[in-house]
């Protein structure tokens, strides 16, 4: 698997072995290689930050947004792509950065699981001749297990072969075996010895505190020893991690989602879990590495939520959306009174015209004389002498 990550890990293999020349001490170089490979890819890591704080300040909009379009999911689809154009976030993430960083770690781990290929730049073609040496001694049916840790699929099989070599228990003797069968591929007696050499130098670089790291804590069945530490470190670790990642992640999560993340919180605990047991079956140099990286992971994780908080960012988004619709509230509050003032003037005005024109009409009616009908009958010439006191009517 590890073989499509060659284009990545030989150029790779090159940083690690100038790190290698500086620090004399293989493990020490490892883990160095490592702190240098996150720092390179820590830009892509803040910018896939940033893009998830840009998301979480959209997301009680967008959540509103599926409430309110639950029933026409195309209406609502284009809602929310409406509000990222606004805001002017990518609905995804960007996939490149992702890839690169994949690419670049898996890398890393071709290079730390084939130090003999990446770093001492060993032909492929000397280390199987090595290790056809030590299969050639083992037993078909008893050996099995250490057979196949030997396999050309076997991730840790140049681990496997330096721990061999430099062990003893009368495995060093296979040495001069393998000098010849080098030299029967046409290496100088010198080239043979020295390839040779270079197993037992790199075996007694992966130790720590007097622990050959390239044991493997299974050899040694359930007795306890020190290489459970290492164990239960990488184990302990990878939980930890994980935890942390899921405490920022739930914190940019409404009620809903974190009740529908019960598959994710059970793969939460699976992955440290199924990292324990792998740390029991492979060298401990290698759960050393997984040890390191997770740390490194807690620490790239703590710092960027620091950076760039998507819990945070959705508070302050979601306090901004709450002031907002209380402005909005308030304002239509003061124009709906507006209004009703507006309307309580203008009917007022309108009471006030009516009650004057009703005014006027009771005092035309006083001022209007009785008609003919109305009038009482007068003699003639009373008659005149009313028209001669009133001559205007």
């Amino acid at each position: 698997m590890l073989g499509i990550f060659e284009i990545f890990a030989t150029p790779l293999g090159y940083v690690l072995r100038w790190i290698y020349a500086l620090v004399p001490t293989f493990f020490v170089a490892m883990l160095l290689f490592t702190l240098l490979m996150r720092l390179i890819l820590f830009p892509l890591s803040i910018k896939n930050q940033k893009n998830q704080a840009d998301r979480a300040r959209l997301a009680p909009r967008l959540e509103r947004i599926q409430k309110k379009y639950a029933a026409d999911r195309n209406k609502m689809m284009q809602k929310q792509q409406e509000l990222y154009e606004k805001e002017g976030v990518k609905m995804t993430p960007g996939c490149l950065p992702m890839i690169v960083q994949m690419l670049v770690l898996f890398s890393v781990i071709a290079v730390i699981y084939k130090p003999l290929t990446y770093v001492k730049m060993m032909p492929a073609e000397d280390i199987n001749t090595c290790i056809s040496v030590i299969t050639d001694t083992l037993d078909k049916e008893k050996d099995k297990q250490l057979i196949s840790r030997f396999s050309d699929s076997s991730y840790y099989r140049e681990l496997y072969l330096v721990r061999y070599v430099e062990e003893g228990d009368g495995v060093n003797q296979l040495g001069d075996e393998m000098q010849a069968k080098l030299m029967e591929k046409g290496k100088t007696a010198e080239e043979a010895k020295a390839l040779v050499g270079e197993f037992a130098e790199a075996g007694n670089q992966f130790s720590l505190l007097g622990i050959s790291l390239l044991e493997v804590p299974s050899d040694y069945g359930i007795k306890p020893n020190w290489l459970w530490i290492i164990v239960l470190a990488s184990g302990g670790t990878a939980l930890l991690s994980s935890l942390l990642s899921m405490k920022y992640s739930k914190a940019t999560m409404s009620k809903e989602q974190q009740q529908a993340a019960g598959c994710t919180n059970g793969m939460m605990y699976m992955m440290p879990l199924m990292s324990l047991i792998f740390s029991f079956s492979v060298p401990a140099g290698v759960a050393v590495y997984w040890t390191f990286s997770n740390v490194l992971a807690m620490a790239q994780t703590y710092v960027l939520n620091k950076m760039y908080n998507p819990a945070k960012i959705r508070a302050q988004a979601e306090a901004e959306y709450a002031e907002r619709r209380r402005k909005k509230a308030e304002d239509k509050e003061r124009l709906k009174q507006a209004r009703l003032a507006e309307q309580a003037a203008w009917q007022q005005e309108e009471n006030e015209k009516r009650l004057a024109a009703q005014g006027k009409g009771k005092k035309k009616s006083v001022a209007t004389p009785a008609t003919p009908a109305e009038q009482p009958e007068t003699p003639v010439e009373n008659t005149e002498n009313s028209e001669e006191e009133n001559p205007h009517e």
